[in-house]
C-alpha cells in the first residue's frame, strides 16, 4: 500500500486525512426529500425506485481515499459504530460509514421485493435486478466444503495459499485497518485533546487497540442464518418460477445440493442434555437467558435440540483456529432471531415444494424444528427473559424478530387455503406460533406503539437516542424510527392478514380486534407521511457484534467448562488466558446451583443480571445498517396493506 506520509505535512491536514480514513464517506445533513421525474407516481412505486437505486449495478473497485469496493448486485449496507454521548460522539456516529459487501442485506432486500410483489400491490421487480442479486449471493457459498453446498457465509471467501484455506474477506473493513497502520494515531490524539475532544481521542485509542479483535471477528465460519435466509428466498422463487423463470434457474444452479443445509443444521445443533461434550456446550450468555426454558424441559424429562448459529463444532474450531476461521469465542450460541430464520426457511421450503415434505419425517430434523419453535414461543412470551441483548445476540431489533416469526405463521396460513399442512409436527408448530403471534407478540407491539397527531403511530428503538447537547441535556435523534416502524407494521400485517393465492388478495382475520386495525392504519399513515420526507434517517441495526458493552461480555457469566482450545483443563479460574480457550456451559446446571453461580464473580466481575440498554456508558459497538433494507421493508408493509380486500 502506498505511503501517505506526504499527505501529513501540517496538523490540520493530519486531522483531515485521519477523518477521511477512519471516518470515511460522510455527510452531516439529513437526507433531502426525494424528487421523482414522473408525476403521479404512487408511494409504492417511489419506494421501489428508491430501493432499486441502492443496488450496485456494476462492480466498483476499492480506491484508497476515494471509493469503497462495491460488488455488483449487492444492495447497500454500511458498518457504523454506535458512538453516543456529547455532540462530537453524535457526529462521529453519523460520519463513520464503511460500505460492506455482506450477504444479509442483499438477501433480505431481494426477498422483500419479491414478497411485496407476491403478497402486495407492488411493482414486479425485473429479473435482471433479481439475477444480479443472486449472482452476488452465489459468491457466499462455503468453499471449504469439498462438494457443492447450500451452506452460506456472511462474507465471501478468498483462498489463502499459505494455509490452503478459504477465509472470509470483508475487503473494505480490512482495507480500513490497513490504512490506519500508517496513521500517526498518537499525534492525532494529542491534537484532539488540545482541541477539547479528549473523549473522542480516547475512542480512537480504543478503536486502534481493538484492531486485532476486529480483524479476528472478520474471520467467521458458515452460519445457519445466511443459510436458511437463502433457503427461504429459494422457496419464494420456487413459488414464483412462472414469473421469474431465469431467476429460479440461477438460484438452483448456485444451490445444487440443498439437502446439505439440513444435514449441517443437524450436525451443529445445540443438545444441552446430550453426553457428547462437542454438542452440549454453549456460550454462557446463551445459557443465562435460556436457563428457564432448559430448566422446564429438564424437569419434564424432555430431550432438547436447538438450531445454533454457527456451522462449526468445538472439535472443528480446535482444528480451524490456525486457519483463522473459528467461530467467535470458539464456542457456539443460540440467537432467537437466527432460530426464527431457520424455522421460516425450513417451513417455506417444505410448503413450497422446494424441499420434499418427507424431510420432516426425519426424527432428528423434526425435533430441531419443534424444539426451536418452542424456544421462540417461550422467549417471546416471556419478554426475551428481559435480556434482549443476549437472546438477540446479533440482531438488536425486537420487532424484527417478531416479524420473522409472523412470516412463518403467514406462509402456513396461505398453505392452509389449499389444503392441510403436510406434517403433524408442522401442525404443532403452527398452533404454537399462531398463538404466540396473536397473543404475546401483538400485546407487546400494542404496548410499544407511540401516537402522533392525525391518527399516526410509530415505534422507536435506540439509534441516536443516547446523545447529549453541549449543556449535557438529553437529545434524541430517532435514527431508527423509520425502520422500527416498518418492522412493527410488517409484524402485525403478517400476523393479522392472510393471503389468498386464489384471489391474490389479503384479508383480515375475522377475529382481528379493531384496535389492531386502527394501529395498522396509523402506522401506514406515519410511514406514508415521513419515509420519503427527509425528516428521519433510514438507518437500522439489522446486524451487530454480539458484544455491545461490558454488560454482555461472555466471561462475566457463569460457566462450568474452562479449558485451553487444545483441550487442556484450566485450574485457575481467576485469570483470562492469553492464548485461545473455551469458556462455556456444558450440559445442564441445576437451578439452585446456577443461581448460586450468578451471585459469584467471574474473573473479578459480577454477573450482569440486568440489561442497561444499548446506549449505556461504554456501549460503543459496531452495527450494520442498510437504507435499502429499510426502504424495502416500508415498501413491503405498504404494498401488503394496500392489497387488503375491502
Amino acid at each position: 500500500m502506498k505511503s501517505i506520509s506526504a499527505a501529513l505535512g501540517a496538523p490540520m491536514t493530519m486531522i483531515g486525512v485521519a477523518l477521511l480514513l477512519v471516518l470515511p464517506h460522510f455527510s452531516y445533513a439529513s437526507p433531502a426529500p426525494l424528487k421523482f421525474s414522473e408525476e403521479g407516481e404512487t408511494f409504492v412505486q417511489r419506494l421501489y425506485e428508491k430501493t432499486s437505486s441502492l443496488q450496485a449495478l456494476k462492480e466498483k473497485p476499492y480506491i484508497e481515499f476515494f471509493q469503497w469496493h462495491k460488488a455488483q448486485g449487492v444492495y447497500n449496507s454500511d458498518v457504523k459504530i454506535n458512538f453516543h454521548g456529547g455532540p462530537a460522539f453524535s457526529e462521529f456516529r453519523k460520519i463513520f460509514n464503511v460500505f460492506d459487501n455482506n450477504m444479509f442485506a442483499t438477501a433480505w432486500v431481494t426477498t422483500n421485493l419479491l414478497e411485496a410483489y407476491r403478497y402486495g400491490a407492488a411493482f414486479k421487480p425485473t429479473e435482471n435486478q433479481i439475477n444480479l442479486a443472486l449472482q452476488a449471493m452465489s459468491k457466499h457459498m462455503d468453499k471449504n466444503v469439498p462438494y457443492n453446498t447450500s451452506t452460506r457465509v456472511f462474507w465471501s471467501q478468498v483462498y489463502n495459499k499459505t494455509i490452503k484455506y478459504w477465509r472470509t474477506e470483508p475487503d473494505n473493513l480490512i482495507s480500513l485497518f490497513e490504512v490506519t497502520d500508517e496513521l500517526p494515531v498518537g499525534a492525532l490524539e494529542a491534537i484532539l485533546k488540545k482541541l477539547g475532544l479528549g473523549k473522542v481521542a480516547e475512542s480512537i485509542d480504543w478503536f486502534m487497540k481493538a484492531k486485532s479483535t476486529f480483524l479476528q471477528a472478520f474471520r467467521v465460519p458458515a452460519d445457519m442464518d445466511d443459510t436458511f435466509v437463502n433457503l427461504g428466498l429459494g422457496a419464494l422463487l420456487h413459488e414464483l418460477k412462472a414469473d421469474f423463470s431465469s431467476s429460479y434457474i440461477k438460484w438452483t444452479e448456485s444451490n445444487p445440493n440443498i439437502k446439505i443445509a439440513i444435514i449441517r443444521l443437524k450436525d451443529y445443533a445445540y443438545r444441552p442434555f446430550s453426553k457428547n461434550t462437542d454438542e452440549n456446550t454453549i456460550d454462557p450468555r446463551t445459557y443465562f437467558y435460556m436457563r428457564g426454558f432448559l430448566d422446564k424441559a429438564f424437569a419434564a424429562g424432555q430431550d432438547i435440540a436447538l438450531a445454533a448459529t454457527w456451522a462449526q463444532s468445538i472439535k472443528e474450531a480446535r482444528k480451524l483456529y490456525a486457519q483463522g476461521n473459528p467461530m467467535p469465542f470458539n464456542i457456539n450460541n443460540v440467537d432467537v432471531t437466527v432460530a426464527a430464520d431457520v424455522v421460516f426457511g425450513l417451513t417455506s421450503a417444505v410448503l413450497s415444494g422446494l424441499v420434499d415434505k418427507s424431510a420432516l419425517d426425519d426424527k432428528e430434523l423434526a425435533q430441531i424444528y419443534l424444539n426451536t419453535s418452542s424456544l421462540l414461543a417461550y422467549e417471546m412470551a416471556n419478554n426475551l427473559t428481559s435480556r434482549p441483548d443476549l437472546a438477540l445476540a446479533y440482531y438488536p431489533s425486537v420487532l424484527e424478530s417478531y416479524w420473522f416469526v409472523a412470516k412463518t405463521v403467514s406462509v402456513m396460513e396461505t398453505a392452509l387455503k389449499s389444503g392441510p399442512l403436510p406434517s403433524p409436527i408442522m401442525k404443532e408448530v403452527y398452533a404454537m406460533l399462531k398463538d404466540l403471534c396473536l397473543g404475546a407478540i401483538t400485546k407487546d407491539i400494542l404496548s410499544k406503539a407511540q401516537y402522533e397527531f392525525e391518527e399516526k403511530y410509530f415505534f422507536d428503538d435506540f439509534l441516536g437516542n443516547g446523545d447529549k447537547d453541549i449543556f449535557n441535556r438529553p437529545v434524541k435523534n430517532y435514527e431508527d424510527r423509520m425502520f422500527t416502524t416498518a418492522m412493527g407494521a410488517n409484524a402485525l400485517l403478517y400476523t393479522w392478514t392472510i393471503f389468498d393465492p386464489k384471489t391474490g388478495k389479503c384479508h383480515y382475520r375475522e377475529e382481528t380486534p379493531q384496535k389492531v386495525k386502527t394501529l395498522i392504519t396509523g402506522i401506514i399513515n406515519w410511514l406514508s407521511e415521513y419515509t420519503l420526507s427527509g425528516h428521519f434517517e433510514p438507518w437500522n441495526a439489522f446486524f451487530s457484534g454480539s458484544v455491545k458493552g461490558m454488560f454482555n461480555v461472555p466471561f462475566w457469566y457463569p460457566a462450568n467448562r474452562f479449558e485451553l482450545l487444545n483441550g487442556t483443563a484450566i485450574k485457575d479460574w481467576s485469570k483470562i488466558p492469553r492464548g485461545p480457550f473455551i469458556y462455556g456451559v456444558e450440559g445442564h446446571i441445576p437451578k439452585d446451583k446456577y443461581d448460586a453461580m450468578i451471585k459469584e464473580k467471574h474473573f473479578g466481575q459480577a454477573t450482569p443480571t440486568e440489561f442497561p440498554g444499548y446506549n449505556s456508558n461504554g456501549g460503543f459497538f459496531p452495527f450494520w445498517s442498510s437504507d435499502s433494507y429499510t426502504y424495502s421493508s416500508v415498501l413491503l408493509a405498504v404494498a401488503r396493506y394496500e392489497n387488503i380486500a375491502g
